[in-house]
């Protein structure tokens, strides 16, 4: 989920053990139950509040969150964890798309790309906001 940049801030132990509970609590509220989700101190870049990373051929992810996550209410935490987590339910969707890279050829695939990154981003961040209230609080 992208967000303005402003100046750096370390979460507390606490909020990130919040956190790290909410996860599979989450999941299980998505039907997600079969993944494991690691949050991992290598921050998500400048762009974004948060950063999920699937593996391809496990249900087993990575997630990176900004200085700037730690920054937002619990409420827009939520809603920001909410998203990243059904980055999750779409990824075979995006995986079957960026193997198209190759049979398109670079000129279709830099006309195709951005604008399924988009529908996607858009799709997702659709359904967070309309999901994100009836998930579990984030303590």
């Amino acid at each position: 989920m992208r967000k303005a940049q402003s100046p750096k801030a370390n979460p507390q132990s606490a909020d990130r053990r919040a956190v790290e509970a909410w996860i599979p609590k989450a999941l299980e509220v998505l039907s997600l139950a079969l993944w494991r989700v690691e949050v991992i101190d290598d921050p998500s870049s400048n762009e974004d509040w948060a950063d999920i990373e699937p593996h391809t051929q496990a249900f087993t992810a990575t997630l990176r969150l900004s200085t700037d996550f730690w920054k937002q209410n619990r409420e827009r935490q939520r809603l920001i964890l909410t998203h990243e987590m059904l980055h999750l339910a779409t990824h075979d969707y995006d995986r079957i798309v960026q193997n198209l890279e190759e049979a398109l050829g670079k000129v279709a695939w830099s006309v195709l790309e951005p604008q399924v990154e988009d529908a996607s981003e858009r799709l997702v961040d659709y359904l967070a906001n309309l999901l994100a209230p009836t998930m579990p609080a984030l303590e």
